[in-house]
């Protein structure tokens, strides 16, 4: 396949995936709007079709909550799907007053999102409201994540949850789920409804990692999703070097958005400085040469090789020195293979890790969002030649194997398709946001 056909492939995905309402991550898995689904999805139609990029972010903030979350899921008209859970076990309209969401958030990705949308929008002078309108809600959800979020007002934002940070099953979570034993917790009855596939299901978090989440969300409900009472029990309480690096630049992006909007832009600058420090002071690990999660509820640095650990780069919180340093380690044996067993550029979890699994979601497979987001994060420091090489092998990924969730990184021996659900949106919308901006230069040099 050709670029061309695979940007027409990539356009083809994300139409079928439209509702007409908004854009749902796929077919059939994910029938719903998840939230930084829904700021990947855009950065896609931004180059293309800015407009869709606007109905999807404007379907997203109608369910902010009125504390200024924004949530992890907003419920389409077929909320009865397969998936679960769904709006019933959430309860959120009795205590939010927004109905049909989730009542949990993800990845602040919607600053950097609005940023490169609103360069590349031609209709932006003439929309000044749209701009105008999301600055002021996504202002709220950041200031949501500093004042609840934050509670030792340090400039890390904690997650709540495994599915905030959206690395759901990372091996980072690990030893904080291992320490709630599910003998002594009183979970809800409960029924998977993302098992019916047998070849899928191989491939999604186990029924105990099943039991804690949902504990979890019975303990949000219980506590009526008021933030310090679940701050108080909460045994999941994680500053993940992911979330805050997202955090930092979507600040560092909002200020530029204001700027243009002629707004007064301190508050971001000021959370933009809190936040990269604090990574700095807190996360960052002179041993491993990478920045790494704590858990705030254990008060313990949770040491795990995963690509998160370089997501600091994305917002350019490490001086040259430390990036120089997280370059290194992205590009030995642990993140790009060797000569004898070569991989694909980046696995989510160290190659050389004893429970790596190259099948399993987020412990070891390559997923498109995470190398756009490196990808980023290495042209910010001029590591042109590394970032070259993690856009080209993920679209010789989606080429050779589909657009699919997400990828086994061996050369070689990996399957011959991708895994997880096919007609991905993200990876679609990722792929044609490199490949229109191909076509654009090629366009200009001609």
């Amino acid at each position: 396949m050709d670029r061309n056909a695979l940007l027409e492939q990539a356009k083809e995905v994300l139409a079928k995936n439209d509702t007409g309402v908004f854009t749902k991550p796929a077919p059939n898995l994910y029938p719903h709007q998840w939230n930084w689904d829904a700021g990947f999805i855009a950065l896609g139609y931004a180059q293309y079709a800015p407009e869709l990029a606007k109905r999807d972010l404007n379907h997203l903030f109608s369910a902010q909550w009125p504390n200024g979350m924004v949530p992890q899921i907003v419920f389409g008209q077929e909320e009865n799907a397969r998936y679960f859970p769904g709006p019933d076990f959430w309860q959120t309209p009795r205590f939010a007053g927004k109905p049909h969401s989730s009542g949990i958030t993800m990845p602040p990705v919607h600053g950097f999102v609005l940023w490169q949308l609103l360069q590349n929008d031609p209709k932006a002078r003439t929309d000044k409201a749209f701009y105008e309108e999301k600055y002021h809600q996504i202002l709220a959800s950041h200031r949501y994540l500093y004042k609840h979020r934050d509670p030792q007002k340090e400039g890390l934002a904690y997650v709540r949850h495994p599915w905030e940070p959206g690395t759901d099953n990372s091996p980072t979570w690990d030893p904080v789920l291992e320490a709630m034993d599910t003998q002594k917790l009183t979970i809800p009855p409960y029924t998977r409804k993302d098992l019916q596939n047998p070849e899928a299901a191989k491939h999604r978090p186990t029924d105990q990692d099943y039991d804690r989440y949902v504990y979890l969300v019975d303990l949000f409900r219980r506590h009526q999703y008021n933030d310090e009472a679940i701050q108080e029990e909460c045994p999941f309480q994680i500053q993940d070097p992911l979330f805050n690096a997202i955090l930092t630049w979507s600040n560092e992006c909002m200020a530029e958005v204001g700027r243009w909007l002629g707004q007064d832009i301190g508050v971001f600058l000021d959370w933009k400085e809190a936040t990269s420090g604090a990574c700095n002071s807190k996360l960052w690990s002179e041993e491993e040469e990478r920045y790494l999660a704590y858990d705030l509820y254990g008060e313990r640095l949770l040491p795990c090789r995963t690509s998160s650990a370089f997501m600091p780069l994305l917002a350019g919180i490490p001086s040259f020195k430390q990036a120089i340093r997280m370059l290194k380690q992205l590009q030995g044996p642990g993140f790009s293979g060797t000569p004898e067993n070569p991989a694909y550029k980046y696995p989510t979890y160290d190659l050389r890790s004893p429970d790596v699994d190259f099948e399993k979601y987020w412990r070891g497979p390559i997923w498109i969002n995470m190398n756009w987001l490196l990808w980023q994060g290495l042209l910010r420091y001029g590591f042109t030649d590394e970032a070259t090489a993690v856009r080209r092998d993920s679209l010789t990924l989606l080429e050779e194997k589909g657009i699919y969730e997400y990828f086994d990184p061996r050369k070689g021996q990996e399957a011959t398709t991708g895994y997880g659900t096919d007609q991905f949106s993200w990876s679609a919308a990722l792929a044609a946001s490199w490949l229109v901006q191909d076509q654009a230069k090629n366009t200009a040099g001609s």
